[in-house]
Parts: structure tokens; sequence; C-alpha cells
């Protein structure tokens, strides 16, 4: 019997299914399968304070082929695949098949660059089979790239040769969300996505069907969460959290910054927030100068919308000159996008505020990217998760300290905090 139930098929729900283990916490990792449908406002404890998740319905399973598990003291494996790795993932029998199907692939490309013609390249699905052949696509590239990318035969081939074809050295082999040094914050633990997995001999694996009890901890966007919750979620959650995904933004680059971290959140006040993205170095007057954008996400009906471009990039300048004082409003540009699906909202937006609020009232834990709104660095989720298991603070509380850790312009001595490029 579970007392934690982690949902989500991300890196976030691995690292939280995770860390509750090693908090000693008994804990069950559910994939999400597709559809929401089947839980009923009924199978929900009402008027309890959802102190405990007591149902996930039988529709929320890994995908046929799919399941997440986690390895304690295994080893990291990156694209691309090489055949001492089948054995891990696949039966006997169904590595004596792909093995075969691969050298069979590998055959032919060689006889085609002899006597010439040979295959054209052009989808995904392509560039995977004749790399690896067809079992091993369909077992394990094909699941990957329908979450990630959606049906294969509309990819091209170049993304699969971007995110397959090269590898860090010392890395071998199977496509997982996030780059490898992102894996190895699963406590020195091997991460198999979109695989199945069997024989674990310790550690962490889903389950294909069941109802389980524990608190719940969901690596999901908002607007998913209320829409499993459906009429137990409070009042007018709904529309608040698709404000949340449809917010308009407003991106000032500015000369100068080449002294900030790569990604750096500023908060200016109670107010507005800023987030920082340094764009590198470039020449200019006889001497390397950096570029910043500074990015805003704000409300409908923002005064901030309605400011001219001269107004804008001299807001921008006045939050940020205190943690990159050679910033220069000098040759702006502004753009300004409706709508706009943002990577990082901030706790004190109002609408994140109450999400956060309506969650903490349901002892409902948002954990990873796509339930925080952040783009969260391996470190900084593990020292949020750990504060958010001892109970020591609340839920929003431990995100302003360690998910979304602002500069606050105000504050002497701001210390700067380097974020994940999301």
């Amino acid at each position: 019997m579970a007392d934690a139930v982690v949902v989500g098929g991300g890196l976030g729900a691995l690292r939280a299914a995770a860390a509750l283990r090693a908090a000693g916490r008994n804990v069950v990792l559910v994939q999400e399968g597709g559809s929401l449908a089947g839980l009923a406002e009924a199978e929900l404890p009402v008027g309890t304070g959802f102190e405990r998740f007591n149902r996930v319905p039988s529709g929320w399973r890994p995908i046929e082929g799919m399941t997440t598990g986690l390895y304690v003291g295994g080893t990291i494996h990156a694209l691309p695949l090489s055949r001492a790795v089948l054995p891990k993932l696949f039966s006997a029998a169904q590595v004596a098949e792909a093995a075969g199907a691969w050298g069979k692939n590998r055959a032919t490309q060689e006889l085609a660059r002899l006597i010439g013609g040979g295959k054209e390249v052009r989808t995904y699905k392509d560039w995977v089979t004749q790399a690896y052949g067809d079992p091993i696509f369909e077992r394990l590239f094909l699941p990957y790239c329908e979450r990630r990318f959606g049906a294969p035969d509309g990819v091209t081939a170049n993304v699969a040769r971007g995110v397959h074809g090269a590898a860090p050295e010392g890395f071998r082999a199977c496509p997982a969300h996030g780059r490898a040094a992102e894996l190895a914050a699963l406590a020195e633990g091997l991460e198999v996505a979109h695989t199945r997995v069997t024989g674990l001999a310790s550690g962490l694996v889903t389950t294909e069907a069941g109802e389980f009890e524990g608190e719940l901890f969901v690596d999901l966007p908002p607007a998913r969460v209320v829409a499993l919750l459906g009429g137990a979620a409070p009042p007018g959650l709904a529309s608040e959290v698709a404000w949340l995904r449809l917010r308009n933004a407003l991106e000032v680059s500015l000369e100068g910054g080449s002294t900030l971290p790569w990604i750096t959140h500023v908060v200016d006040g109670p107010g507005q927030a800023y987030r920082l993205v340094r764009h590198g170095l470039f020449p200019g007057n006889g001497a390397l100068q950096g570029r910043v954008s500074v990015q805003m996400s704000v409300e409908s009906g923002d005064p901030l919308w309605a400011a001219s471009d001269a107004e804008l990039a001299a807001s921008a300048l006045s939050a940020v000159q205190e943690v990159a004082p050679d910033a220069t409003a000098s040759g702006a540009r502004v753009q300004r996008v409706l709508n706009h699906n943002p990577v990082w909202v901030y706790t004190t937006a109002a609408r994140m505020r109450r999400y956060l609020l309506a969650m903490g009232e349901l002892k409902i834990t948002p954990v990873g990217r796509a339930g925080t709104y952040a783009p969260l660095s391996g470190e900084a989720e593990a020292a949020y998760l750990r504060c958010v298991i001892s109970g020591s603070v609340s839920v929003a509380e431990a995100m302003r300290l360690h998910v979304q850790p602002p500069v606050v312009v105000a504050e002497p001595r701001a210390h700067l905090t380097e974020f994940a490029n999301a």
C-alpha cells in the first residue's frame, strides 16, 4: 500500500518519486496513459481537505510498451544505441529479433554504399529504421517520438539526427526526456523512458492498473490537474489556470548583461517579475559586448502592455540595472506576443498564487517543470522536494525559495541564481 502517489511521466515525476523513496515513503509512480476520463467527483474524498488521494482510475496507466522505472545504483544511458544495451531493455527473444534486424540494416546500408541506391531518408521514422531496424523503432523510439514530437511520419529526419545522432562522450543509449546531466540528478539511478522494464532488482516501477491511496504529487500542467479534478476543483479555477497558459509576453532586448548568469529571474518588489536571458558575447566597439533579453509575462489589462517601446525599454532597464549595471537601452528592441505560453510564471503572479493556494487546500503538490511552470535544474528541484517532503514550509514558500528563487532588486547584495536553460 502506497502512502504517496506520483502522477506524471517526466523527470519531475521521477525525481519526486526518488526523493519520496529516499525519505522512507511507500511510493507508486503512475504515468498518464492518454485520457483523463474516469475520475468522477464522487470518487474523491469530499469535505476531508483531500489529505489523501483515494483513487487513481484504471484508465491511468502506462501506454502499451511504456513503463517508467528507476534503477538504484545503476548506470545512465544516452544516445546512440549500442548492441550491449539491448539485453537491458528487451527480453531474450526481442533481443534476437532486434539485433537481427539491426545487423540486416547495417549490411543493406553497406551494400548500398558499394553499388549505389538505397532508401531515401526523409522522416524521423526513416532515419531510425535505417539506423536500428523496425523492432527497435516500434518498441523504443515510436512511443518517445509520439509523446515528444507527434506522429513520426510528420517529423523530419533532421530532428532525429539532432536528438539521437550524437551522444556525450562515455554515454550510450536509450531515449529519455532531458539531458544526460539531468538524469544524474536521479540519485545515481538509471531512467529508462518509454520502454518496458522488467526484473528490477531494486528500485521503483509503475504498475499498469489498480487503485492506489496516498498523498498526491503531480508533474502535470495546472490546466490538466484542474481537468482531472473536474467538479471537485474550486469554482472558477479552470478559467484562472487557462489564462496562465495564455499570458501576454513582452521582450525587451538590451545591450549589456555580460556578467549575468545564463538565465536570471528578477522580481521588482511584490509586483512585476522579469526573466533575463543572456545571449552570449558579440563583437562591438572594439570589444566583446553582451546582449540580454528582458522577458515579462503580463496579465491581460496590465498597463505595461499599452506602454510605448521607449517606456518599456526604460522600465526594463530600471528593473535590471542593479544586477546588470552594464545594460543600456541604446538600440533596444521590443517584441509583443499575444496569448503566449510561458516557460515561467512567477509565484507572486495573481493567478499562479491562487492556483498554488487551491492546490495547498487540496493537499496536492505540484512537481516538475510542467507542474510548477518553472525551468528547473536538477539541483533546484531536489532542494524543493526535500523542503516539501520535510513539511517545514508551505508548497508555495518552498517554490519561492528553491524552484523560482528570484533576485529582489531592492535587496542589497542580491544573490544571482543560475537556472537551467529551458
